[in-house]
């Protein structure tokens, strides 16, 4: 039987398209997950120690990737005292100006503040539980690369079909 040529091409790109839109959709699964259920978790006082962002640059200064916030705060359940660095179960940078501002003006060094933690792991911790845009947005990219790769992975499949002369 013959195949397309570069049928293996169209499996190879099919593959990885649908697994980079699973992993997309398993991991804003587990990014909702936790955001819901942090919402039933206890509470403890904590303190914001560093609030600033970074911005990746290349050498000439072009800004690479979105504005990312760096916010680090403690907290103590029962005798021990923890760290922690993550404000929502999503991700921390954003591609408006305005967005960080907003997050760096309700979390500036020193303020006090609650500290969402898992009982199981008080080491995992967050500042806003519930959802963010971040599962969406994730969902959304998964979707789509598994409907872009679909169709190319079953033309890839497909035999070469020859008219009879």
């Amino acid at each position: 039987m013959n195949w397309y040529i570069g049928s293996m091409g169209y499996k190879l790109f099919s593959i990885f398209f649908m697994a980079f839109g699973l992993w997309a959709m398993i991991d804003g699964t587990q990014r909702a997950m936790e955001g819901i259920r942090a919402r039933s978790w206890p509470v403890a006082d904590g303190r914001i120690l560093l609030s600033r962002y970074d911005q990746w640059r290349t050498q000439k200064g072009i800004r690479i990737a979105g504005l990312c916030i760096d916010v680090q705060y403690i907290y103590q359940v029962g005798d021990k005292v923890y760290d922690g660095h993550r404000i929502n179960s999503g991700w921390r940078c954003f591609g408006n100006q305005k967005h960080l501002e907003d997050f760096l003006r309700k979390y500036p060094s020193g303020k006090k503040v609650l500290v969402h933690y898992n009982p199981d792991d008080p080491a995992q911790a967050l500042l806003e539980p519930g959802l963010d845009w971040t599962p969406f947005f994730l969902w959304g990219l998964g979707l789509i690369s598994i409907s872009a790769a679909w169709p190319l992975l079953k033309k890839g499949i497909m035999p070469l079909h020859r008219s009879k002369t």
